[in-house]
C-alpha cells in the first residue's frame, strides 16, 4: 500500500514541529514536487523579509508571494513552475552548488 502524498501544508507542518528557529526551505530541489502535473519548486520562509530575500536570490521577484496558514502557522511560499527554471535550479542543485 502506497503513502498518502503530503501537501505543501502539511509538509511545511512536519518540517517545523520541534524546531526552534526554523530556516527558510525549498521544496522541489530533486525534481519531485509538482503542481498541475508538471514540475515545481516551491520556496517557504516564515517571515516577508525573508521570502523577498529568497525571491531575489532564485530571480523569480515578478513571483506573487502566498499567504498560507494551516493550522496554527503562517508561512509565505513562492511557486517556481516556469519550466526552464525549474530545470536549472534542479541542475544546479544537482551539481553541488547548494550546501545541504
Amino acid at each position: 500500500m502506497s503513502e498518502k502524498t503530503l501537501s505543501e501544508q502539511e509538509w511545511v507542518y512536519n518540517y517545523l514541529q520541534g524546531k526552534n528557529s526554523p530556516l527558510p526551505l525549498i521544496l522541489g530541489t530533486r525534481g519531485t514536487w509538482g503542481i498541475n502535473g508538471k514540475r515545481a519548486i516551491i520556496l517557504v520562509a516564515f517571515t516577508i523579509p525573508d521570502i523577498m530575500i529568497f525571491r531575489k536570490m532564485h530571480n523569480v521577484v515578478k513571483n506573487p508571494i502566498r499567504k498560507m496558514k494551516y493550522k496554527e502557522i503562517v508561512y509565505f511560499a513562492v511557486n517556481i513552475v516556469d519550466e526552464h527554471q525549474v530545470k536549472y535550479l534542479i541542475d544546479y542543485w544537482k551539481a553541488g552548488n547548494i550546501s545541504k
